[in-house]
């Protein structure tokens, strides 16, 4: 049968010239009827913000969606239903934390936000165990896959260093795991050179900050990298379970020594490192407790080449002793038989050296005649000269002088001094017959 177009609902709704407002209260009231009081929505938090009314901000989209139309759903979360979450949140150990990168599944009233002429989910409650059971799923699925390729052991194979001085510390710089981390190596009192290199350690971009940050680690000829975060939930941690981090880890030619998160936290950055330790404290422990044992057991060796290179003197000692007592046994024996031989020889040796010496003293005479008359002294006496040049050279050919020369000419009462204005030869010139 035939409807009245005048009564039909439809056709009055079709025909109808909505305000604005009533045509969001006509939506909210559709997506109440079609959803009910309560919806559930699963979706990755790309966006979260907290008013200063106390209001949470909270922008869903799904984690798959590629490209830049993701679809988003915008979730409000009023200040007063914050205790509800709360109670959930610690009814879950407070294992789960509302910030950017989170999966989560969370309920509430769907509507028309018709300020922003948005779709919007008003928040009431949260399901913890989607989030863990995501992260579980994912921190699994990494674990196998690593395990598959053989990189589980990889960086465990690289050589600590028997003494690792120079540590390059990763974590948010001025945070309390940095603070730790760095009162643990000053309390060991020995000399480790830190080089900090600044990340951050939770949400979206932390993955690829501490990648970025491993990297220039290894250019920067260091013997470990510690890698430390304090504590916190599992969504706070969850950087550490991830896939690339993990790879980088794994391949990296410096060992790396964890120290993340408390006591019952445990990463797959944990899984990969060369060492793992429960806290930032801990893993530095872990660096003070091997350096300590290498300079102890320096002391030991040091200790040991000492006492070894005493007892080899003692026993050196023994022996020189020893052979120096044979060594004057035998001289006094040879002392005793060479005595008689020495006294003939004596009586021998003195009867020719006073023969010796009595030629020696008339050859003496003679020389010192022989001196005397060629004394310089002697011919200055009569009327000699020497002339030498500023050198202290005797001249002996007027022509090796130039003009100008200085001369310093000996006589037998002291010294003249002249310049040289001309010189005349008497000698004949080379080459004449």
């Amino acid at each position: 049968m035939a409807t009245d177009p005048r009564t039909d609902p439809d056709t009055e709704l079709l025909g109808r010239s909505w305000s604005v407002a009533d045509l969001h209260a006509a939506v909210s009231g559709v997506l109440a009827e079609v959803f009910g009081s309560e919806v559930w929505v699963e979706g990755e938090i790309t966006k979260v913000f907290t008013s200063n009314a106390g209001h949470t901000y909270i922008t869903l989209s799904d984690p798959d969606a590629t490209g830049g139309q993701r679809p988003i759903l915008e979730v409000t979360l009023w200040k007063y239903q914050m205790a509800d979450i709360r109670r959930r949140l610690s009814e879950a150990g407070g294992a789960v934390e509302l910030a950017e990168g989170v999966r989560v599944r969370v309920a509430g009233s769907l509507g028309s936000y018709a300020v922003r002429s948005q779709l919007q989910l008003k928040m009431t409650d949260l399901d913890p165990a989607f989030t863990l059971g995501v992260l579980g799923q994912e921190r699994a699925r990494v674990l196998e896959a690593i395990t598959r390729e053989g990189l589980l052991q990889r960086n465990a194979g690289v050589p600590l260093a028997v003494l690792p001085l120079r540590v390059a510390l990763i974590t948010s710089v001025g945070s309390a795991a940095h603070a730790d981390a760095l009162h643990e190596l000053e309390r060991w009192q020995i000399p480790f050179t830190v080089l900090q290199l600044h990340s951050s350690t939770q949400g979206q971009v932390a993955p690829a900050e501490l990648i970025a940050a491993l990297r220039t680690a290894e250019t920067l000829d260091v013997d470990v990298v510690l890698l430390v975060r304090g504590g916190g939930a599992a969504t706070d941690l969850a950087a550490f379970d991830d896939e690339q981090l993990a790879r980088t880890i794994a391949g990296l030619s410096v060992p790396v020594v964890t120290g993340i998160g408390h006591e019952i936290d445990h990463s797959i950055a944990d899984e990969v490192a060369h060492a793992a330790r429960k806290t930032p404290t801990a893993a530095a422990a872990f660096l003070g407790e091997r350096a300590s044992d290498a300079l102890a057991r320096f002391d030991e060796l040091a200790g040991a080449i000492v006492e070894t290179a005493r007892q080899r003197l003692d026993v050196s000692d023994r022996r020189l002793h020893r052979a120096s007592q044979r060594l004057a046994v035998c001289s006094e024996r040879v002392l005793t038989v060479a005595d008689g031989r020495t006294a003939e020889s004596w009586r021998r040796v003195t009867q020719g050296v006073l023969r010796r010496l009595e030629r020696a003293d008339e050859r003496l005479r003679n020389l010192e005649t022989r001196r005397h008359a060629v004394d310089p002294a002697v011919a200055l006496a009569r009327g000699w000269s020497i002339t030498r040049t500023t050198d202290g050279s005797v001249v002996r050919d007027p022509l090796v002088l130039d003009d100008g020369d200085e001369l310093t000419t000996t006589v037998a009462a002291g010294t003249i001094t002249s310049t040289v204005r001309a010189t005349i030869s008497t000698a004949p010139a080379r080459g004449s017959a």
